[in-house]
């Protein structure tokens, strides 16, 4: 009987134990005072996709990937041999209609010469007349004679302006022409380095087609992406500790210069197009400081200094 209330009392005790709170000690929890966000080399400015104005077949391929080029190089040459008949065939429009003005002034001159003579003609009839030396006969003749001579020449000066304007619209289809011819050659709209040709010699490439991916001759930076828990301690100016995705050691030092103000999807950096993500981020810019051996779209960590 002894054993059994030993054990009952020790069971009372136990629970009571049991149900005895825990008192514990609140954390204080400091906030981080680091930002790590996930990013890319690249030029300041972005890559250039470079789209062809026309189509056709590839006849010369003037630059390969890792050539420097400098604004108005020649990149690539579209087959041009149907732009420069056209040209040809404009130009020799063109020639034809300023000569055929030409001539049509020299008859103008020369039928002015004669409208010139037959007033004077007239101006002598009719003072031979007020002496009664002429017929009036003979003054009216004179006077048709000088009448349809200058509708003659009204009629060459109106010629002459028809053919001028005709003149004008075949110089601006001239335009049109040598542009078209022009534009067979992709030339460089800024200095930088040839990342990427696509295109092969004798392919067909389509009107806004990619066929050189440029990167502009500017500083290299980190475009990076920073979680939305943070988006509101970054500051422009703030330091940044960049790294080798995976590295934990720095191989570059930075301050952010750029600051998008809004929040995207987390996706920009994301290695699959299948990689779908909940949470947000806000873009950076991150200059670097001094040279670095980094090449551009090297995957980077950027770790942000908070205020």
């Amino acid at each position: 009987m002894k054993k059994l209330f030993i054990g009952f009392f020790s069971i009372l005790f136990f629970v009571a134990c049991g149900n005895k709170k825990e008192e514990t000690a609140p954390i204080d929890v400091k906030p981080a005072n680091i930002a790590v966000g996930v990013g890319k080399i690249t030029p300041q400015g972005g890559v250039s996709n470079l789209a062809s104005p026309v189509a056709g077949i590839v006849s010369e391929i003037a630059v390969t990937t890792g050539n420097k080029v400098k604004l108005n190089d020649l990149l690539l040459t579209i087959d041009n041999t149907d732009a420069s008949l056209a040209l040809n065939e404009i130009n020799s429009r063109l020639t034809t209609q300023q000569k055929s003005i030409q001539s049509a002034k020299l008859v103008k001159e020369q039928g002015l010469t004669r409208l010139q003579e037959k007033e004077r003609k007239l101006n002598d009839a009719r003072e031979l007349l007020a002496a009664g030396a002429v017929t009036g006969e003979s003054v009216r003749n004179l006077q048709n004679e000088y009448d349809l001579e200058k509708q003659n020449q009204e009629k060459l000066q109106n010629d002459i302006l028809l053919q001028e304007s005709q003149l004008r619209e075949i110089a601006s289809q001239r335009s049109v022409r040598a542009e078209d011819l022009n534009r067979t050659s992709l030339r460089a709209p800024m200095d930088g380095i040839v990342l990427d040709v696509l295109p092969k010699k004798g392919e067909a490439i389509n009107r806004y087609e990619t066929y050189v991916i440029l990167a502009p001759d500017a500083p290299l930076i980190v475009q990076a992406e920073i979680d939305e828990m943070f988006s509101n301690r970054l500051a422009l100016g703030q330091s940044c500790e960049i790294r080798i995705a995976g590295n934990s050691q720095p191989v570059a030092q930075g301050k952010i210069i750029s600051i998008s103000p809004d929040l995207k999807k987390k996706s920009l950096f994301s290695d699959s197009g299948q990689d779908f993500q909940d949470r947000r981020v806000r873009e950076i810019e991150v200059s670097i400081d001094g040279d670095t051996d980094l090449l551009i779209d090297t995957k980077v960590e950027c770790v942000v200094q908070l205020n």
